[in-house]
């Protein structure tokens, strides 16, 4: 399955597994702009960066295919190994689903723009019909081999830049005479505490999946010194392609409220008019794309490492006769995405960082364990600071989920969503067990 990915495809490819540009990060400036601006700066320091030191050294360690499945089998045993990596599988189920859903939103943006908008209304399932236009040719893409996907990756990061670098250009002046517009708390009616908790989830999400390219690890060329420099270049990549346009556009679009799915193309049309806001609308749909591309790509190699292992079905590890891609565990991962697809973002949002947070965590336990008992490992990178950086980084993550889940359960919209966040993790320890006990029953029935 050896393809070899190069530097700047694994870049863009990472790039669209985290952010995919600035589109679903509108609706955490109703928090207020200085508070939008505050997470926005908060996040990379307590939430991207660890988890992004923490894959460069355990994919320059442990380069293998697989990625956080095999660190964490490694450093604590197979069941410990299927939990991680069942719960990423499971959480791309649910992350992979939402472009589908800004697929659809930006579709929408773009008709209404030519006066045609309106088909939408009180139709869902037109819009999930929608977001199904990006499955099927995607997951053929994928099927092709990481390779068309890389280089597809590229051009897609080229085309929806170009609007959003437009955007900055054109509206940059106007931000720099009134900065004021930025960093005016303006809470909205919400406590400094409310404004913070009320954008967390989804500047959370907005900055999650720097560990989903290790699953390729094995396809990609010298990974040991590619996803480190990937990884380094990524992070501020993404800070300052959500910082930028955000301090742009609240220079012309200064009401919070008016902060919705889609505000990226008023912003435009406010800066350049009608041709601009089309770009921007038609940026979106290629960045839903990008997202969902990269991510089904990352995502289904999870299930088809652990059929390897014999814990889920065999039939998960055929490879294409053609294209040598672990054909069938792609078209299973996009089932999953098209059945979750039917949902609200901001939901989608809460129940995948829950979800993926729980796998990061197996995965910092994997770091401190490999780092105790495996202390000669060749680590071609390693995190700085020795043991005290590597427990502030650990640390750090769950301080801040932890905030996040407290200000969500005090909402009985966030119990649900936790309730149904507990169910999806309580699936894996079932599968485990249930397949264990399958497996015993059929060595019993082969017994003389």
């Amino acid at each position: 399955m050896k393809q070899g990915l190069r530097f700047w495809p694994l870049v863009a490819a990472i790039y669209f597994c985290v952010c995919g540009g600035p589109y679903g990060l509108e609706e955490v400036v109703k928090s207020g702009p200085g508070m939008a601006i505050f997470l926005i700066l908060l996040m990379p320091l307590v939430w991207a960066i660890p988890a992004a030191l923490m894959t460069a050294e355990l994919t320059s360690a442990i380069p293998a295919e697989g990625g956080y499945y095999v660190w964490v089998r490694r450093a604590m045993g197979p069941f410990w190994g299927f939990l991680c990596g069942w719960w990423t599988w499971v959480y791309t189920w649910v992350d992979v689903a939402i472009y589908p859903v800004m697929f659809a939103t930006y579709v929408q943006t773009l008709l209404r723009l030519f006066g045609y908008g309106a088909a939408f209304d009180d139709r869902p399932w037109l819009r999930w019909g929608v977001g199904m236009a990006i499955i099927v040719p995607l997951t053929w893409l994928n099927i092709r081999g990481v390779k068309v996907v890389g280089k597809t990756a590229v051009g897609f990061f080229a085309l929806l830049l170009i609007p959003f670098v437009i955007l900055v250009a054109l509206g940059l002046p106007a931000f720099l005479s009134h900065p004021e517009t930025a960093i005016t708390p303006r809470y909205v009616g919400k406590s400094a505490y409310e404004a913070f908790t009320a954008g967390l989830f989804l500047v959370m999400w907005n900055y999650l999946g720097w560990d989903s390219m290790s699953t390729i690890a094995g396809e990609v060329e010298d990974p040991k010194k590619a996803f480190p420099r990937a990884l380094a270049l990524g992070v501020p990549l993404v800070t300052l392609t959500y910082l930028i346009p955000v301090l742009v556009g609240l220079a012309f679009l200064r009401d919070p409220a008016a902060w919705t799915e889609g505000a990226w193309t008023e912003v435009a049309r406010r800066i350049g008019g009608s041709p601009l806001a089309i770009a921007v609308a038609f940026g979106g749909i290629i960045s839903a794309a990008g997202l969902f591309s990269s991510t089904l790509l990352a995502g289904s190699r999870v299930p088809f490492v652990i059929a390897e292992d014999n814990v889920l079905p065999r039939a998960l590890t055929r490879v294409h006769s053609r294209y040598g891609t672990p054909w069938v565990a792609i078209l299973v991962s996009a089932v999953f995405y098209s059945v979750f697809s039917f949902g609200k973002l901001s939901d989608l949002a809460e129940v995948d960082v829950v979800i993926y947070s729980a796998g990061l965590f197996l995965e910092t336990i994997a770091l401190l364990v490999l780092r105790y008992r495996e202390p000669e490992l060749p680590r071609p990178y390693r995190i700085p600071g020795g043991w005290p950086g590597v427990i502030v980084l650990a640390l750090a993550p769950k301080v801040i989920l932890v905030a996040a889940i407290v200000a969500q359960v005090q909402g009985e919209d966030g119990r649900k969503t936790l309730l149904v966040t507990a169910v999806a993790l309580l699936s894996g320890p079932v599968v485990w067990y249930s397949r264990k006990l399958t497996h015993m029953k059929i060595a019993r029935a082969s017994e003389p």
